[in-house]
């Protein structure tokens, strides 16, 4: 008789029409009062529902009392508007409602499936990562009874703890305990690596050895390179002539390109001049808000990755060449000057940090929610990532060596200039540690429901790419009872 009646006995013997106290199990008329444990005169008939305990059961049962199924899952499957009765134990699974139905936890199932839920709950929790029970869309009408949720500490980065989510569905929570626990620290942010960045060597100036012969000896080359499509060889070496005066070397190119060295035997610098480093990219801001919350859970807001790579650094001189050989070669070319190294490549942004992970007791996506005798409590959000430091510039090019004679020189290339570190990215947003988050209708609670929360996790530090680098640092989440993601 259970579905319309309440009985005295477990026979059922005497019967009589009831009403409901809670949700209606997904069913149009409620679940009687002889069916609801903690209403019921004595224990529930096994014609009032499907059963389960992790200790007794096995998942290939009919679901009764002496043949209760293992797995809350495999109850939910088989039940249909049938409540799920569970024993006041431990199971250790990810519970998914997807249609409205009571369930009920706190029965002492060695003692003919009594209650006993005012003073022991089922303890139902899961896989770290993952979400304890969720009430899918559509599950309008469950009741959820006499259960300790517990979720464990997030494991993987930026992960969130959270006990329960509640998506676009009309629940009520009697006497259940919903606990999160502590949400993973997010990731620092990711350098970029790999790429060509370092410059090339310029070529060395020749010789005038072994016998001052010839009329000019032709200067070393620039290094080469050409980034993002910009050239920053390095400046041609002079050239060593039979004149007065050596030949001068070529300027490098870029932005700041290293001055060219003039000939030896006249005023000014015979060495070329080194290449200007190029310029750092522009950092990235720190994360800031509140994130969101959707169906699949808590998203957090990352540090914003750096704004820019850094540009590449310029092309060293070309050294200058020597002018004619000692006597009595006076009348041939002397050694010429090295070529300038190139310049360096920019290196690339530097990605923002991840936001910490949350630790919720309650999420609701849009439903409607009622708590009577419950207990939330939230543990710790987690520390926003660090933002990355952007990828360092290429080194710059070494100058190529100087043509040499025992009597006269000529002179080596300039530096390349470095590559300027890519923008370094902003600190991602700290952990909340919440009670209740919602989107929609705020939850309803009584009287005899408490909420407690932890700490609220730092922000990530911005990424340290050196003066004028420096990346934002995140906000800290937020530590609240209730908090609205609208």
């Amino acid at each position: 008789c259970g579905a319309a009646c309440s009985c005295d006995t477990a026979e059922c013997g005497t019967c009589a029409p009831t009403t409901s106290t809670g949700g209606d199990g997904g069913a149009g008329g409620g679940t009687p009062i002889g069916c609801i444990p903690s209403e019921a005169d004595g224990p529930v008939a096994d014609s009032c529902g499907v059963f389960v305990s992790s200790s007794l059961g096995d998942d290939g049962n009919a679901g009764t009392k002496d043949a209760p199924f293992a797995t809350i899952g495999a109850a939910l499957a088989v039940a249909g508007a049938r409540p799920v009765y569970a024993c006041a134990e431990a199971f250790d699974e990810a519970v998914s409602i997807t249609s409205g139905v009571s369930l009920y936890g706190g029965l002492d199932c060695a003692n003919q499936w009594s209650y006993v839920g005012a003073a022991t709950k089922t303890d139902l929790t899961a896989p770290a990562d993952s979400i304890v029970l969720r009430v899918e869309p559509g599950a309008d009408g469950t009741v959820v009874a006499d259960f300790a949720i517990a979720a464990r500490d997030a494991v993987a980065d930026g992960a969130s703890s959270i006990a329960v989510l509640v998506d676009q569905a009309e629940v009520t929570f009697e006497g259940c305990e919903l606990v999160a626990g502590n949400g993973a620290d997010g990731a620092e942010g990711i350098t970029p690596s790999g790429g060509d960045l370092d410059g090339e060597t310029g070529k060395n100036g020749s010789d005038s050895s072994p016998a001052c012969q010839n009329s000019v000896n032709a200067g070393g080359s620039g290094g080469e390179k050409i980034c993002a499509g910009s050239n920053v060889d390095g400046g041609i070496g002079g050239a060593g002539t039979s004149t007065s005066v050596g030949g001068s070397g070529d300027p490098g190119l870029g932005t700041d390109p290293g001055d060219l060295g003039v000939g030896e035997g006249t005023a000014g610098q015979c060495t070329g001049g080194d290449g200007g480093d190029g310029v750092r990219g522009a950092p990235g801001s720190g994360a800031a808000g509140t994130g969101q919350l959707v169906s699949a859970g808590y998203v957090g807001i990352e540090g914003e990755p750096g704004q820019g790579p850094g540009t590449p650094g310029s092309g060293g001189g070309g050294g200058g060449g020597a002018h004619e050989c000692a006597a009595p070669n006076d009348a041939y070319a002397g050694p010429s000057g090295g070529g300038g190294g190139s310049g360096g490549c920019g290196g690339q942004a530097g990605g923002g940090g991840q936001a910490g992970g949350a630790s919720i007791a309650l999420a609701v996506v849009d439903g409607a929610v009622t708590l009577t005798a419950c207990t939330l409590a939230a543990g710790n959000g987690a520390v926003g990532g660090t933002g990355s430091p952007g990828q360092p510039g290429g080194s710059g090019g070494g100058g190529g060596q100087r043509g040499a004679h025992p009597q006269t020189y000529a002179c080596d290339g300039g530096v390349g200039g470095a590559g300027g570190r890519g923008g370094a990215g902003g600190g991602g947003l700290g952990g909340h540690s919440l009670g209740i988050a919602y989107t929609g209708t705020a939850p309803v609670t009584d009287a005899g429901t408490s909420i407690t929360v932890g700490t609220s996790g730092p922000g990530g530090a911005g990424g340290d790419g050196g003066t004028n680098n420096q990346g934002g640092n995140g906000a800290a989440g937020t530590a609240a009872e209730t908090l609205s993601f609208d």
